[in-house]
């Protein structure tokens, strides 16, 4: 390790480093729940703001909300006068902080776009580009035919994507956020500010958003847990270099996650054994991802979504099929087990993963068709398919990659539980649409909705009852116990009997059966 007296003029001290950060300055983020959080970095900069008032009247951009508890990561932006602007892909999956409370009394303008265009709309920055064209977004409330993302009327008066046409087509175009100071954080750095990652569970877009600084003139703030001499990093390893860099900041008490000090099977350092996966019991929510799973495939590569579907690669495991899939979630994590599915309580990791790639490159692969099925929850559903994840009442999650993930995937799956929330979770109108079923219609995507007691398909004339759990009654058990108007196929079948017994599904044989059959 690098020996005090040889720092270089890049390492300084936090108060030092966020200094660079004036009063109206656009301030980028990077990081996600409980993953890459730049804390000390952010913690600083509020400390500083409680204390003096300044730098106040801030412009905040992050692609993904960071810090899983209220008091860390992007909550402390809801100090009053902190933040006149945010975008961001996701705001806070839970209850009403000062932050979201400051959006709903209009105190500060507010966007949300999907992930995957908030990374885009770094790399647009990054190469002097004007703003960002694609079709992600269309027929969802970023949509400037609904909402255009503006999560309050302080924003709607600023609007940030158009709807164009290009080659006859309709597209959207969200224009560029400059950005004035990037905070992100690495592992390892050198005096030169060369950064390292080998620590972290997951890579959230940091070099887009240290060149999307850079390129607007501005200033990149990284940190660190440990300092390295220069020369000594690995070229191959280093995921910022130093030429973006200007300050790094030595964090020695930087935890892996928002819970863990530091787990070497989330980052390829060790292995955790498959026997040490905790199976899930039975229950509503087993009957719902033992169903999901039978949509799979051999050789598919699958995406699961936040919430329940982080616990499908246990089911996989329980089956013996984990390693005829592959698992992979936003954040740039590819194969292993999801850190929800061992019993911990942060989403953007993996145990055993096979591969982290930066967040903005899965993205743009969700996004291009790359998966071949998705399992995702759901907050609302209504008669036409529509979903909605991302704004409920007082609560605004924010989209996350759903958007991405559900418009470039052609099979996705919704893991919906009823419970005695039927009329809570099928609606007659959905709050605000994050996926559309009529655009999913007309683009030829296969749609399941599936839950404990039946399974909906998205056809032409809205959702569909296609199965039911055997004993169960269509009308009296489902129809009556939801707020959509809901179709029953003329050829309802019960749902797979094996499903809800109490003993592995036997998935592995089935496979091989259909397998052998084909050939």
């Amino acid at each position: 390790m690098i020996a005090a007296g040889d720092q270089g003029d890049k390492v300084m001290p936090a108060e030092r480093a966020i200094a660079m950060v004036r009063p109206g300055s656009t301030l980028g983020v990077g990081g996600a729940g409980g993953v890459q959080e730049p804390d000390l970095l952010i913690e600083t900069l509020a400390r500083r703001f409680r204390e003096t008032g300044e730098p106040g009247r801030l412009t905040e951009f992050h692609a993904i909300r960071c810090g899983e508890i209220d008091g860390r990561g992007t909550s402390l932006f809801g100090a009053e006068g902190f933040v006149s602007r945010m975008y961001g892909g996701s705001f806070w999956p839970a209850g009403t902080p000062a932050l979201v409370r400051q959006i709903h009394e209009n105190r500060m303008a507010a966007w949300n776009f999907s992930i995957g265009v908030m990374y885009g709309l770094l790399e647009a920055a990054a190469a002097g580009r004007p703003g960002l064209l694609t079709e992600v977004g269309l027929d969802t409330f970023v949509d400037p035919l609904q909402s255009g993302g503006a999560l309050n009327e302080a924003a709607a008066r600023e609007p940030a994507v158009e709807r164009v046409t290009v080659g006859g087509r309709p597209m959207l175009f969200y224009r560029t956020v400059p950005i004035d100071v990037a905070f992100i954080r690495g592992t390892t750095a050198d005096p030169c500010g060369n950064v390292t990652m080998e620590e972290e569970p997951a890579n959230c877009g940091a070099l887009a958003l240290a060149q999307a600084a850079k390129a607007n003139g501005g200033r990149v703030v990284v940190q660190v847990k440990r300092l390295a001499p220069r020369g000594a990093l690995d070229p191959h390893l280093v995921r910022v270099p130093g030429i973006l860099v200007d300050a790094v900041v030595l964090s020695p008490g930087q935890r892996q996650t928002t819970h863990v000090e530091f787990d070497p099977t989330l980052v390829g350092a060790a292995r955790l054994p498959l026997e040490a996966v905790p199976i899930p019991p039975m229950s509503a929510d087993k009957v719902i991802l033992r169903r999901a799973l039978l949509e799979a495939r051999p050789g598919e590569t699958l995406a699961i979504g936040f919430g329940a579907p982080g616990f499908i690669p246990a089911i996989a495991v329980e089956e013996g099929v984990f390693d005829r899939v592959t698992f992979s979630v936003e954040h740039g994590v590819i194969g292993g087990i999801n850190g929800y599915a061992c019993g911990g309580r942060t989403f953007p990791c993996a145990h055993n993963p096979e591969a982290i790639i930066d967040a903005a490159d899965q993205l743009r692969f969700f996004a291009g068709g790359g998966l071949d099925r998705a399992f995702l929850g759901v907050g609302e559903v209504d008669g036409q398919g529509n979903v909605n994840v991302s704004r409920f009442g007082d609560r605004i999650p924010g989209a996350g990659g759903f958007i991405d993930m559900t418009q470039g995937t052609r099979d996705v799956v919704f893991c919906i539980r009823l419970g005695d929330r039927g009329r809570r979770k099928f609606v007659p109108r959905v709050e605000q649409i994050t996926f559309s079923g009529p655009r999913a219609l007309r683009e030829g995507q296969n749609i399941l909705y599936i839950t404990e007691k039946a399974v909906f398909r998205l056809r032409p004339e809205g959702l569909v009852l296609t199965e039911i759990r055997e004993g169960l009654d269509p009308r009296r058990d489902v129809l009556d116990q939801i707020g959509a108007e809901v179709r029953v196929a003329s050829d309802l079948i019960p749902m797979p009997d094996i499903c809800f017994r109490d003993a592995p599904m036997g998935l592995a044989d089935l496979w091989t059966t259909e397998e052998k059959e084909k050939t």
